[in-house]
C-alpha cells in the first residue's frame, strides 16, 4: 500500500474516534470489564466528555478538524485565521476544556496576540492535531515544520511540546517519502538533545514487550515524556497493523488519545487508506463534512 497524506490525517481522526471510550481511564482492569466493542466506536465510560456519542471526537478531535476547516477556508495555514477560529469555538466548546485551552482562552482575551498566548503545557496532544498541516503542505518539509511550530505555539509554548510536534512532523514527512518505519524514527532524530534521543530509543527497543506493560512502564499520562516512548512503541511494533496498534493503544489506558492520534496518524501516512477500517471512517460523526474539507484542500 502506497503512503498517503490522506490516510495520516483519516488515520489521526479515526484513532481519536476509537479512544474517546475508554479515554482518560488509567485502569486498565476497569477498560477490560467496560463491555466495550474492541472492534468499533464507544460513548464515553467516563464523564470527561459529557454528551459525546460513539464516533465523535474528544476536544483534541475536534481541534484538529477546526484547524482542517481554516485550511480549507484559507487555502493554507494563516495562525491568525486558525486563532480567530479556534477562540470563536473554544468560547462556546460544550465538550471537555483541558487545562492549555483555559490558559491560551484567557490569554487571548487579555489581549495577546496568536504568537504569545500559547500555554506552558507539555502534553503530548497537540502533536496529534498537525495531520491536517501534513495533508495540506506534505510536498514542502521547510512550510511544514514552519506551520507545525506555529500551530503547536498557539496553544502549548512549551519547547517540549514544540519538540514532539516536530519530530513527528519529520517521522511523518520521511514515512510518507517512502522511508521505513526504523529509518523514518532514526534519520528524524538527529538534531534533538539526548533526553529526547533516549525516549525514542527505548519506544523502539520495546516491542518484545507486552503493549499494556510498556506503556505503564513510560507513562500513561498526557505529558510528551510519558507519552512519546509510547507511541514509537506503537508504530514499531504494529508497523504494519493500524488495527491492532490503535486496539493495544487502548487497552492500555491514560491518554489513549493523544498517543492514538500520533500513531494513527504514522501508520496511516506509512501504510495508505486501506489500513485504517473503512467502517471507522464511515462512522465518523463528522465524516461528510471531513471528506468535503479534504477535497476543498485538495483541489
Amino acid at each position: 500500500m502506497p503512503p498517503s497524506k490522506k490516510a495520516a490525517l483519516l488515520g489521526a481522526l479515526c484513532a481519536d474516534a476509537y479512544a474517546l471510550g475508554a479515554h482518560w481511564v488509567y485502569d486498565t482492569e476497569q477498560i477490560a470489564a467496560a463491555g466495550l466493542d474492541m472492534d468499533g466506536y464507544n460513548d464515553p465510560i467516563t464523564a470527561y466528555h459529557g454528551d459525546k456519542k460513539a464516533g465523535e471526537f474528544t476536544h483534541y478531535g475536534d481541534q484538529t478538524v477546526w484547524l482542517l476547516e481554516s485550511i480549507a477556508l484559507e487555502g493554507e495555514f494563516v495562525l491568525d485565521a486558525f486563532c480567530k477560529r479556534w477562540k470563536a469555538y473554544m468560547q462556546e466548546y460544550k465538550g471537555y476544556i483541558d487545562s492549555a485551552s483555559k490558559a491560551t482562552l484567557a490569554a487571548m482575551n487579555a489581549g495577546r496576540d496568536a504568537l504569545h498566548c500559547g500555554s506552558d503545557s507539555r502534553e503530548l496532544s497537540v502533536a496529534g492535531r498537525i495531520a491536517p498541516l501534513l495533508f495540506c503542505c506534505s510536498d514542502d518539509k521547510e512550510r511544514l515544520l514552519k506551520d507545525i511550530q506555529l500551530h503547536t505555539r498557539l496553544t502549548h509554548c512549551s519547547p517540549l511540546a514544540e519538540a514532539a510536534a516536530r519530530y513527528f512532523g519529520e517521522v511523518a514527512f520521511a514515512l510518507l517519502e517512502g522511508e521505513t518505519v526504523e529509518n523514518a524514527l532514526i534519520q528524524s532524530i538527529e538534531d534533538y538533545d539526548d533526553t529526547f534521543r533516549q525516549w525514542v530509543k527505548v519506544g523502539m527497543r520495546s516491542t518484545h514487550f507486552d503493549t499494556t506493560e510498556a506503556i505503564k512502564s513510560f507513562g500513561q499520562s498526557c505529558s510528551v515524556n510519558a507519552g512519546l516512548s509510547g507511541v514509537v512503541h506503537l508504530l514499531c511494533k504494529y508497523s504494519d497493523n493500524y488495527l491492532l496498534a490503535m486496539q493495544e493503544n487502548v487497552k492500555a489506558g491514560g491518554d489513549s488519545a493523544a498517543r492514538g492520534m500520533v500513531a494513527g496518524m504514522l501508520l496511516g501516512a506509512h501504510n495508505g487508506e486501506e489500513c485504517i477500517p473503512p467502517e471507522w471512517v464511515q462512522k465518523l460523526a463528522q465524516h461528510d463534512h471531513i471528506v468535503t474539507l479534504m477535497e476543498i484542500i485538495d483541489g
